[in-house]
């Protein structure tokens, strides 16, 4: 796999699945705010004409970013697809 350009492949943390039945409006309102705790993501891989970020970093993301970014199932597990710019931090 080959990601191109500027863009960055994160993984994200599995959120829990609620015990009980939620609405569409409920469960997306519980997603948005575990997406508030993913403070330091690991970046999966890199695209081609990313320099300074490598596969294996720790990376925060900016809040739009996470909610808009494409969702990937790669190898099984979703990862989350965005823009270089979107990153903020490097740990």
């Amino acid at each position: 796999m080959v990601v191109r350009g500027k863009r960055i492949l994160v993984s994200i943390p599995k959120i829990k699945e609620a015990p009980i039945k939620l609405s569409e409006k409920e469960e997306q309102e519980r997603q948005n705010e575990a997406i508030k705790q993913w403070t330091q993501l690991e970046v999966f891989a890199v695209g081609t004409e990313i320099t300074d970020i490598k596969a294996g970093d720790k990376v925060y993301i900016q809040t739009y970013a996470l909610e808009s970014g494409e969702r990937i199932d790669v190898e099984g597990e979703i990862k989350l697809l965005i823009p270089e710019s979107a990153v903020a931090i490097i740990f």
